[in-house]
């Protein structure tokens, strides 16, 4: 019963993963909308599609809360631009991300899975819709980052700002890190019709000079995902309820969009908020 609990307490992340169904492509280009590598911006996120799996130009990207369109406590950066040249996606099917793991904090020294004043990260997609990160939990809902142009490119922005346990705007110095997984899905549908990218991480800058700013972002790239295919197949799931308890996973994928739990492991409560 249990296996059965946690397999179906994951079956929303796995179906965002994969999928048999890849659309077909429309290969009508619109030279207005075409890109190569020349025009990408540098800084931004630049997904690509080969097959069926989304890769990616870097899986830590670096920015500040406080840019001059967004104020102290906001920004948009870093952007989503697909590198067409590298691969293109399927024209009319919208880019999203889903949210993995829980907010973290650089406290001067370490990354820590605590905040000191109840911020979160909120993300508001190309609807409208909030997506949040806290370091208690993490919106279920996947965002939405805008549709694939005819040429099978994007180029998008979407808002990033932080919040206090007194629901304003406002952060306490340091900085923060979330992580996401580009997948694609068809318009209208949560189902992705490719191989999400690995967990890409976004740490903010929220106060601290350049120096700091670079230690805390260089210790990012060691944290550990919440969840990780690795090249052999085993999904390692740290985190997932299943009877109101908190259960480590391991399952092997075995193709056709299914999974074989291999091992669970139940979290102490102690550790439930690490």
């Amino acid at each position: 019963m249990l296996k059965r609990v946690i397999i179906s307490s994951i079956t929303l992340v796995i179906s965002l993963f994969f999928s048999l169904a890849v659309a077909e492509e429309n290969h009508d280009h619109d030279d207005h909308h075409h890109r190569d590598e020349n025009h990408l911006h540098e800084n931004d996120i630049q997904p690509w599609r080969i097959g069926a799996e989304i890769f990616v130009n870097s899986n830590l990207f670096e920015t500040d809360f406080g840019d001059l369109r967004g104020g102290p406590y906001a920004t948009n950066n870093p952007g989503v631009d697909i590198n067409v040249a590298k691969g293109a996606f399927t024209p009319g099917n919208w880019l999203r991300f889903q949210p993995v793991g829980r907010l973290h904090f650089w406290n001067g020294s370490e990354w820590i899975p605590h905040v000191p004043d109840g911020e979160r990260i909120e993300v508001i997609d190309a609807r409208g819709n909030i997506i949040e990160f806290g370091a208690d939990d993490v919106s279920d809902i996947p965002a939405i980052i805008g549709q694939i142009d005819s040429s099978g490119g994007l180029h998008e922005h979407i808002d990033f700002s932080i919040l206090n346990a007194s629901n304003a705007q406002g952060g306490s110095t340091g900085a923060y890190r979330i992580q996401l997984r580009l997948f694609e899905s068809q318009p209208n549908s949560d189902v992705s019709v490719s191989i999400a990218t690995s967990p890409i991480a976004i740490v903010f800058n929220r106060g601290l000079e350049h120096e700091g700013f670079e230690k805390a972002a260089s210790a990012a790239a060691d944290l550990d995902e919440n969840s990780v295919l690795a090249d052999n197949g085993i999904l390692n799931i740290q985190r997932v309820k299943a009877f109101g308890k908190y259960y480590k996973a391991k399952l092997n994928f075995i193709g056709n969009n299914q999974f074989q739990l291999i091992a669970a492991e139940e979290i102490p409560e102690t550790e439930h908020n690490r």
